[in-house]
């Protein structure tokens, strides 16, 4: 019911009332916004411990959590005079107001601290702040009590009062679920994790369980050849331990790369070159299935900046994919391309095999996902895709089943030198 009075002080009175409980409002409304945010956790509950004291007026506030292992509580976030000191000094199970208040789970306002038993000395001593009054909500979700909410020396006043209490423990509520979010969410992180590392062992598992079958399979041939005096024998036997030891190799380096960023260093290349160093490299093995390897060069492409071996790795993978693709008589061709006064230059490596299956191209830059069976790792696209992505490249592919496929670089003629600097994160 709205009382209207004549009464000037009564008027006043009401209107003092009237903006402290607005002030209360946006205060819960103000912690309610910051607490949904995505800021790091104790950025947000100091910003609200702010909120909540300037509103109340205390000198100091802080969160205590409780420790699981231990029992006690520290000091998670605090603020006002002596806070990074109280940050320092643990409260064992139970000590202090707080503790009684974790014991009982009900809140409690002290307003002659210095003559109450429970009073934990310490964190004045440590602090040289004399608690005169101290106002303590448990800080308590549907899950668990995950410590305190505290606020002391109430500021021009006797002591706290009841309305301030129930100020804190609504706000003390908000607290706890954002508490309660972060745990959340950080477990579900933990558990991401915990399965990307069982997929990344369980591919590595299955690529060198490969690689040693066979090592295994051509050490047989050549005990066996050369037990017979078989030469030819020992010489095929010793091209399939050698071609699997190379892959080992290759698959220690793959994953490398994709564990940590690594920065580019450019250096004046010619990408005519090294595309024909690649394609001559690779005729010998092509020429053995009957397949031939071609490379058209740009007519106006000068010197890059441009990593030289992240670039010559990346052209390798491609042509190799290539032609494992094709079937024998088939064709590899290699072409570098830059259009006039164009500041980026593409590398197309193209084939007339079989074409990539639609069910499998999404799949193409995920580690370990491979086709090839045994004969493949599953990490020379993601490899090749993170290389070029770090110097500020792209790479995409077009394939019809049963036309072949076309994949296309395209890179800077000039690493930017911040991309030099700092690799991406």
């Amino acid at each position: 019911m709205y009382v209207c009075s004549d009464n000037p002080n009564r008027q006043g009175e009401f209107s003092a009332h009237l903006g402290a409980a607005r002030d209360q409002i946006d205060a819960v409304v103000a912690i309610t916004r910051a607490l949904s945010g995505r800021l790091a956790l104790a950025d947000v509950l100091g910003g609200a411990l702010g909120v909540v004291a300037k509103v109340v007026g205390s000198e100091g506030s802080s969160i205590l959590l409780i420790d699981p292992e231990t029992g006690g509580m520290r000091f998670y976030v605090a603020a006002g005079p002596g806070a990074e000191a109280a940050k320092r000094v643990p409260l064992p199970p139970g000590a202090g107001i707080c503790g009684h208040v974790v014991r009982t789970g009900r809140s409690l306002i002290v307003n002659d601290a210095q003559s109450d038993p429970r009073l934990y000395r310490r964190v004045d001593e440590s602090t040289s702040i004399t608690t005169r009054n101290i106002l303590c909500v448990p800080v308590r979700s549907q899950e668990r009590l995950w410590g305190v909410l505290e606020l002391i020396n109430k500021s021009g006043t006797e002591g706290f009062e009841q309305h301030d209490l129930r100020l804190v423990e609504v706000l003390g509520g908000q607290m706890a679920l954002a508490l309660e979010n972060a745990h959340l969410h950080n477990k579900i992180v933990r558990n991401e994790r915990m399965a990307a590392i069982g997929q990344t062992v369980s591919g590595l598992a299955h690529c060198v369980k490969n690689i040693l079958n066979g090592i295994r399979s051509g050490s047989s041939v050549v005990e066996r050849s050369m037990q017979d005096g078989d030469l030819d024998q020992v010489r095929q036997g010793w091209q399939a331990v050698r071609r699997n030891n190379d892959m080992l190799g290759n698959l220690v380096l793959d994953m490398l790369s994709l564990a940590r960023d690594s920065k580019p260093h450019p250096f004046p290349t010619d990408v005519n070159d090294l595309a024909d160093q690649v394609c001559r490299l690779m005729a010998d093995r092509a020429a053995e299935r009957g397949i031939t390897v071609s490379c058209t060069p740009s007519a106006d492409l000068p010197e890059a900046m441009v990593d030289t071996t992240h670039v010559y790795r990346c052209l390798l993978n491609l042509v190799t994919n290539a032609i494992d693709a094709c079937e024998a008589d088939g064709r590899v061709s290699v072409r570098v391309h830059r259009g006039r006064g164009r500041s980026r230059f593409t590398l197309r490596v193209s084939d007339d095999g079989g074409g990539i299956a639609p069910e499998h191209q999404s799949k193409l830059f995920t580690e370990f996902f491979t086709t090839k069976g045994g004969r493949g790792t599953g990490l020379g696209l993601p490899v090749t895709r993170k290389l070029i992505m770090e110097m500020g490249g792209k790479i995409k592919f077009h394939s019809i089943p049963g036309h072949g496929t076309r994949f296309v670089i395209a890179l800077p003629t000039e690493i930017a030198a911040e991309r030099v600097e700092e690799s991406p994160k």
